[in-house]
């Protein structure tokens, strides 16, 4: 008897001892339980493609060329996302995560978590775009990476991204995350200025390769070639175009004054005299971006590089018009525009080499 007594008493001890564990979601500190809280999510477009476009196009001899692109480039410019996924981390750690079919440009969800300050990243339509994945499990380290190949077709779709810091209380609450655009689009449309072309066809490089969605920064550690797609309007002209990461953000550009005193300033720093402007900036200021256009014509191709000097942003289109000159290459008057050409292009070959 006395045995079963003391074994009763040591049951009840125990029970006292996980009592206030098993109670501590209904006494006056909430801190580690969950709750329900509201999460709506906005798709936010830069920009109004067919504006852009008829307003860049407006010659009555461009209308159809610019409904056209507006065709061809509406499932990039577009605020309707397919798929969602969500990251929640606190500080760099990740705390949880989880996906939904979005379908539509607003949502709202229903999560629920620990009582907490969060870090959130959201990104949409990355499933639906195969030349972009996701990638990195780390707040800082989470990325859309574009495919790692040396030349790839252009993005099809919009890829959007979301960063907001949430404080999940104990009584729930909503908050609203607008998703914003993060890649962008070049169109060059080429008056073929009465040529019989026999082909024409072009490609982008000097974009992003990857973007940080934490800290909103782009990558530009692999020259990845963007292949243009093409479409005639059938009344003479042709356009090349190509949805991708943007571009380089030109460089800082310095007042006269600021010019003299980081001459003076780097002049003290190498202990010797100051570099000039052009010794400082490595000759040449270089393009942000090339648009390489190759154009055959009688049998004879001629290469035509298009380099920009005016940075390609996160939801922009850029809208370039040319013509073909006389030996078949591509003239445009755009003075951010700069162009060289290559008469008679040969293209690499195979060749057979002697060992």
């Amino acid at each position: 008897m006395l045995t079963k007594m003391k074994k009763n008493n040591k049951i009840l001890a125990l029970l006292a001892l996980a009592l206030p564990s098993l109670t501590s979601c209904i006494n006056e500190d909430l801190s580690g339980c969950g709750t329900d809280f509201g999460l709506t999510y906005n798709v936010r477009l830069r920009t109004n493609l067919r504006s852009t476009l008829y307003g860049e196009l407006s010659a009555p001899a461009e209308q159809a060329v610019a409904e056209r692109l507006a065709q061809a480039l509406g499932g990039v410019f577009t605020d309707h996302a397919s798929d969602l996924d969500l990251a929640f981390y606190t500080g760099e750690a990740p705390a949880h995560r989880e996906a939904h079919e979005m379908d539509g440009s607003s949502a709202t969800y229903t999560i629920y978590l620990p009582s907490a300050d969060y870090n959130h990243l959201a990104i949409a339509n990355a499933g639906a775009e195969p030349q972009v994945s996701v990638e990195g499990d780390a707040y800082s380290a989470l990325c859309l990476r574009q495919a790692p190949a040396d030349t790839i077709d252009s993005h099809s779709s919009g890829v959007f991204a979301a960063r907001r810091q949430l404080r999940v209380a104990d009584a729930g609450g909503s908050f609203n995350v607008d998703l914003y655009m993060q890649n962008s689009a070049v169109a060059l449309v080429i008056d073929l200025n009465g040529h019989q072309l026999t082909d024409i066809h072009g490609s982008l490089s000097g974009m992003a390769s990857a973007f940080a969605v934490a800290d909103s920064t782009y990558s530009f550690d692999r020259n990845t070639v963007i292949r243009a797609s093409r479409l005639d309007d059938g009344q003479g002209r042709v356009a090349l175009y190509a949805a991708c990461f943007p571009s380089r953000e030109a460089p800082l550009q310095l007042s006269p004054v600021g010019r003299g005193l980081q001459a003076i300033q780097q002049g003290r720093l190498l202990g010797g005299a100051a570099p000039s402007p052009r010794e400082r900036a490595g000759g040449e200021a270089s393009s942000l971006y090339q648009f390489v256009v190759y154009t055959t014509e009688n049998g004879s191709i001629t290469e035509s590089t298009l380099s920009v000097s005016e940075p390609l942003r996160a939801g922009d289109i850029k809208v370039i018009k040319a013509r073909i000159g006389d030996g078949g290459q591509v003239v445009t008057d755009a003075p951010e525009v700069g162009v060289s050409v290559k008469l008679d292009w040969k293209p690499g070959g195979d060749h057979d080499i002697e060992i």
